[in-house]
C-alpha cells in the first residue's frame, strides 16, 4: 500500500509510529448463510476515503490520529478455520508489539476469538470483559460441524475465563440461553427490552461508564438495524437504532481511571453491487470508536 492511501484517505503510518494499527482479515471461512465478508475490509477502506475527518459529536480530528492499514491476513486456498485462526492469532501479536491500539476489519465474526487472545497476551482471559454488540449470541458449541464457526466465538472466549457483556441480542437458540445463563460471566442486554429503554437501558448504561480493567469491544455490525447494513451474512431485524448504539459506545469509550481498551474489531460487513451503506456504516462505526476514547 502507497503511504498517502491508508484509512480516511491518510498517509498510511508506519506501524510503530502508528496511534491506531487497522488489521484487516478478509475471511468468510465458516458463514452459515449470506456470504461476501472477504470484501468487507477492502470495502471499509475504500469508504473511509468519503469521510470527514472532523467528528462533529465530539470535536475530535481523526487527522491528528496516525493509522496504519496492514497488509490483509488472506485465507490460503481451501485453507482450514483452524488453521487461519492461527494465523491470524501470529498476525494480532505482531501488531501488539508496536503498544498501539489494534482493531480487526472483518470478515466474519470467528476472527474476534485470536483477536482478543493476541490483546490479552494470555490464553487465560479470566479479568478481560469482552463488550459484544451483536444481534446473535454466539454461543452454540459448534455449528456446521466445527467449534471455530462464527457462531461459537463468545462460547470459546467464556471458556477461557472472559466475562461477556452482550448487548443487542436478538437471535439465541435454547441451548445457548441455557448454557449463557448457567454461567454470571454471561451479562445479556437483549434488544427487545433496550427498545423499550426505562430500567433496562439506564442499566446497561451505567454498567458500561463502570466497567474497569482491560475490555476487548466487538461489533458485529448485524447489531444495529437492517438499514444500516442489509447485506451483513444473517440480518436480524429489530436492531439498535445508530444514537442508541452509539450511546452505549459513549459510555464504555470515555476515559476513566482503570479502564484500558486492549482491542477491538469490527465484523460482518459484506459489500454488495449498487450499495456503499454496509461499508460506510462499519467505516463510520471505527470513527465513532476512536472519538468517543480519543476526543473530549
Amino acid at each position: 500500500m502507497s503511504s498517502a492511501s491508508g484509512f480516511l484517505d491518510l498517509p498510511n503510518a508506519a506501524p510503530g509510529k502508528a496511534s491506531v494499527i487497522l488489521l484487516p482479515l478478509p475471511f468468510e471461512g465458516t458463514v452459515s448463510y449470506g456470504g461476501g465478508t472477504a470484501g468487507g475490509p477492502a470495502a471499509v477502506l475504500e469508504a473511509s476515503r468519503q469521510i470527514e475527518t472532523l467528528d462533529e459529536e465530539t470535536g475530535l480530528e481523526l487527522a491528528r490520529l496516525s493509522f496504519h492499514w496492514a497488509a490483509d491476513v488472506i485465507p490460503g486456498k481451501n485453507q482450514l478455520p483452524d488453521a487461519y485462526l492461527d494465523r491470524v492469532l501470529e498476525a494480532a501479536k505482531v501488531a501488539h508489539l508496536n503498544e498501539t491500539l489494534v482493531i480487526g476489519v472483518g470478515g466474519e465474526h470467528s476472527v474476534t476469538t485470536p483477536l482478543v487472545l493476541a490483546a490479552a497476551g494470555a490464553e487465560d482471559l479470566t479479568g478481560i470483559t469482552v463488550v459484544q454488540l451483536d444481534a446473535h449470541a454466539d454461543l452454540r458449541d459448534s455449528y456446521d460441524g466445527t467449534g471455530s464457526s462464527h457462531a461459537c466465538v463468545m462460547r470459546r472466549l467464556l471458556e477461557r475465563g472472559a466475562s461477556v457483556v452482550a448487548i443487542g441480542v436478538r437471535s439465541i437458540s435454547r441451548a445457548e440461553l441455557d448454557h449463557g445463563s448457567s454461567t454470571d460471566q454471561w451479562e445479556p442486554y437483549l434488544a427487545h427490552k433496550l427498545a423499550e429503554g426505562g430500567s433496562t437501558e439506564t442499566q446497561l448504561l451505567e454498567r458500561l461508564k463502570g466497567i474497569r480493567g482491560k475490555i476487548y469491544l466487538t461489533i458485529d455490525v448485524d447489531c444495529l438495524e437492517v438499514m444500516f447494513s442489509p447485506a451483513t451474512g444473517t440480518p436480524e431485524p429489530g436492531g439498535l437504532r445508530w444514537w442508541q448504539a452509539m450511546s452505549y459506545l459513549r459510555a464504555l469509550l470515555r476515559p476513566a481511571p482503570g479502564k484500558e481498551l486492549i482491542g477491538a474489531d469490527v465484523t460482518e460487513t459484506v459489500p454488495i453491487e449498487g450499495s456503499r451503506v454496509n461499508e460506510f456504516t462499519a467505516a463510520r462505526l471505527i470513527c465513532k470508536m476512536l472519538a468517543y476514547r480519543c476526543g473530549t
